[in-house]
């Protein structure tokens, strides 16, 4: 399947968003971080906004999209809300650590974390599909969730860095995040070819016009073909490997201004190279009905 820009990068960055948000509530449920939750709150909006903005770029006819909001059980729906609903949560945050000096009560904490993960939940689920076999699997929603544990951390810990605050309560949380975004971006990047085993015995389509054309490409493994490439340097070496070093190191020297902005990088290339892969193995089904 030809690769969607647009939404590689609306997935990630939506992503990126939410860890970054849940993290400074994270701060906040500990009573701890007040200096840093305007910057934060600023990365987190923007990263919602340029996240916003990159999907339309997806729609030919991006005023039509407008159709598609009267059916609850449309995936763009649930997201719309989901992000609404994060929208409004991250409002009222504005408005109270601007009141109260960066101090957010518990219970807006809690929401913004709560909030934060349904949407990379619900995000994640309206790319399930039943029509394309290695769509429709758990672990790329686990493998997005995976994502914003290291990336919100990493970025939240960096911008403490940036400010002269102390990062620490951050060190443990980047370090378990990159283990989590680890497991789960190679796990999610290994069921593409379990996924796609059963179609690989498919004879060839007999089309009066190309009759000697495969119904489908053998190349469906995540290791082989145009995936072998984002999958072992990118996912694997870049968006796994990397993170954790950068996490230790981080927690090691408490240089997080150095190893914070390497773990930001490597996570977010990683995550785009794991979506390259989730866009190379979606092979539809239609051809069979």
């Amino acid at each position: 399947m030809e690769l969607q820009w647009p939404l590689i990068l609306f997935t990630t960055l939506l992503a990126w968003c939410a860890g970054t948000f849940a993290t400074q509530a994270y701060l906040a449920l500990k009573g701890k971080g007040e200096s840093i939750q305007m910057p934060a709150w600023i990365a987190s909006v923007v990263l919602l906004a340029v996240g916003g903005i990159a999907v339309f770029f997806h729609l030919q006819h991006w005023e039509r999209i407008f159709n598609g909001f009267g059916h609850l059980s449309s995936g763009i729906t649930q997201e719309l809300i989901a992000i609404v609903v994060l929208a409004v949560i991250a409002v009222i945050y504005l408005a109270m650590i601007r009141r109260n000096e960066g101090k957010v009560p518990s219970w807006l904490a809690i929401a913004s974390i709560v909030v934060s993960v349904v949407l990379v939940v619900v995000m994640g689920h309206s790319y399930m599909m039943e029509a394309r076999p290695a769509w429709n699997n758990i672990l790329w929603i686990v493998s997005l969730l995976g994502a914003s544990c290291v990336l919100g951390p990493a970025t939240v810990a960096t911008i403490a860095a940036i400010k002269g605050e102390d990062a620490s309560d951050l060190a443990m949380p980047a370090l378990i995040g990159a283990v989590i975004n680890a497991v789960a971006s190679v796990a999610a990047g290994l069921s593409v070819g379990a996924a796609n085993s059963a179609l690989t015995d498919v004879g060839y389509y007999f089309d009066l016009t190309h009759p000697t054309m495969e119904l489908l490409s053998p190349e469906l493994s995540a290791f082989s073909g145009a995936s072998a490439l984002p999958m072992i340097l990118g996912v694997i070496i870049i968006g796994a490997i990397c993170p954790i070093v950068a996490a230790f190191m981080g927690k090691k020297s408490g240089n997080w201004k150095m190893w914070g902005p390497i773990a930001v990088v490597c996570a977010v290339i990683g995550a785009i190279c794991l979506r390259v892969v989730f866009y190379y193995a979606g092979v539809s089904m239609f051809m069979f009905y």
